[in-house]
């Protein structure tokens, strides 16, 4: 309309009046006019042209856009700045100089686009930087190597979907109701492994949603139960560390796609797989009175005068609190309720009677009291609690095998009982000072069923006589250069043992490769050389 009003306005009188005297201008005046219709064609068509050309180019940038972002899967992180490539099996940190480098290659070997080089670059990058990591779609590959990796933890593929989703919401903030999920502390080690990838990637934190304990600020509607594999805590925390150091990028990409993809994980629960969802919401059917009223009908039993068979009726608060741990234990729920608490719910369940400040449950009984009774009674017999603080001093410490091992044999020995089982009492009767490390080593006890430092005692002087007799070294200045392996030493030993069982018809005990080394290493420090070896030294000592 601008140019309408200025073509309108213009007035050529005005110029004929102006240059009236001049026949020069008058001249070129004519000629421009002559020319102005050929002149116009030939702007309109050159316009016509440019305008062509100007489409051609858009619709090749946009077509450029969409093949070069589909080929070349990069997505973009605003809280740490970083870029990332996803190649269809694997999500990985990359580099802005390699993309720039892909994107200039990509237009000058096309050659097309070689006008508007700077500018497709500038917003290809900038599409770049709107394209979120987290709303990326792994392939199905991505997908089932993570579910394959989570197969060592958790027992069904559900149980893994279900934890992805609940990792994904709280990536992604979805955690709106404040739910907080239930995990063993073992567990939680791996959790914080994810944590930290997360964090490092998006800034969130995700370890406020996962505990390990109750507290009674909690509401108990609001809890989850993540149920992982009985030997899922037995994982190698190193070898798991290792893989989320590869995957870990995918295992959240993953789970922010289940969140995404199922709207949250009680909704998970609700519309997908409903298999998992009476444990995963143990807590909102079930109340801690319902709880107890469980445990009372499924682990207690009164006792009326025509039984008998009962040793014992009466039940003490150290052994009722253990049953309940072991009810929660079989259930594979944490104990939501706190120990006075939970007594007071009792006596008003149960008889009872009040020795001191002891609580006694009377006319009661259990199944499991016998497994109790027995073991209690092996380990007032044969166990010798320590609390030895010399350095000094290789105190014989048991691996748990070993322990049960002992308990089996001994003549207090009732019931057939676990591994777990025993881990589970001697956590609840004798610690402190008694304690279990890595669920595999009991330390600060002696056993008078086996001294474990006298059997190893008993060998190395009976090796000796032997070296001695046999006159296999019987120099001095062989003495200082000769060097026995650790590895010959406990070869030796299990044989020893061996024959030792076989001729006195015994229970045959053998010490691990790792205690015997341990107790020579201490022992007799001045002659371990290099680590794993003894010098023939000690044998004239």
């Amino acid at each position: 309309m601008e140019n309408i009003n200025i073509i309108n306005n213009f007035n050529l009188t005005e110029l004929l009046t102006k240059y009236n005297d001049n026949p020069y201008i008058l001249s070129r005046l004519a000629t421009f006019l002559n020319n102005l219709p050929n002149a116009l064609e030939c702007e309109n068509k050159k316009h016509e042209e440019r305008v062509q050309r100007m489409t051609e180019l858009r619709i090749e940038q946009d077509n450029f856009f969409k093949v070069f972002l589909s080929k070349h899967q990069y997505y973009y992180m605003p809280y740490n700045n970083l870029y990332y490539e996803y190649d269809g099996k694997t999500y990985r940190v990359i580099k802005d100089d390699h993309i720039h480098h892909k994107l200039l290659t990509t237009i000058t070997n096309e050659g097309k686009l070689m006008p508007w080089k700077h500018k497709t670059k500038l917003n290809i990058i900038k599409q770049i930087k709107e394209r979120n990591l987290f709303k990326s779609v792994p392939e199905t590959g991505t997908i089932q190597n993570v579910l394959g990796f989570l197969q060592t933890i958790f027992q069904t593929k559900s149980e893994s979907k279900y934890f992805l989703t609940v990792i994904g919401d709280c990536v992604l903030k979805k955690n709106v109701n404040s739910l907080l999920f239930f995990v063993s502390s073992q567990f939680k080690k791996i959790v914080a492994l994810i944590d930290c990838i997360a964090y490092v990637t998006c800034g969130n934190s995700i370890m406020s949603h996962f505990i390990t304990k109750y507290h009674d600020s909690h509401n108990l509607s609001f809890f989850r139960l993540i149920k992982i594999n009985e030997n899922a805590n037995d994982v190698s925390y190193d070898i798991v560390k290792q893989i989320l150091n590869d995957i870990g990028l995918d295992l959240l990409c993953v789970a922010t796609h289940y969140s995404e993809r199922y709207g949250n994980s009680d909704n998970y629960l609700t519309n997908i797989d409903i298999v998992i969802k009476p444990y995963t919401m143990y807590f909102i059917s079930n109340t801690p009175n319902i709880i107890i009223q469980n445990f009372v009908s499924q682990c207690i039993e009164k006792v009326t005068n025509d039984d008998a068979n009962i040793v014992s009726s009466n039940i003490t608060w150290k052994n009722m609190h253990y049953i309940w741990k072991l009810y929660l234990s079989n259930l594979q729920i944490p104990n939501m309720m706190y120990s006075n608490q939970l007594q007071i719910q009792l006596s008003s369940l149960l008889e009872h009677k009040n020795d001191g400040n002891n609580t006694i449950f009377t006319n009661i009984t259990s199944k499991y009291l016998p497994h109790v009774s027995s073991f209690l009674l092996f380990w007032e017999n044969h166990i010798i609690e320590t609390d030895t603080t010399d350095d000094d001093i290789c105190d014989d410490e048991y691996e748990i095998d070993e322990l049960t091992l002992l308990y089996k044999h001994s003549q207090a020995n009732q019931s057939n009982i676990s591994e777990t089982e025993i881990i589970k009492m001697i956590k609840h009767y004798c610690s402190p000072p008694v304690e279990i490390i890595d669920n595999k080593y009991i330390i600060n006890i002696r056993c008078n069923l086996w001294s474990k430092a006298e059997d190893i005692m008993l060998f190395l002087n009976s090796y000796k006589e032997n070296i001695i007799k046999k006159g296999l070294i019987d120099l001095p200045n062989e003495i200082a250069t000769q060097l026995i392996s650790l590895d010959e030493l406990y070869d030796k030993y299990t044989s020893h043992c061996k024959t030792h069982c076989n001729n006195n018809k015994k229970n045959s005990y053998v010490v691990s490769k790792h205690f015997f080394e341990k107790y020579l290493v201490n022992s007799m420090p001045e002659y371990i050389k290099f680590d794993k070896f003894v010098s023939s030294e000690w044998l004239y000592i």
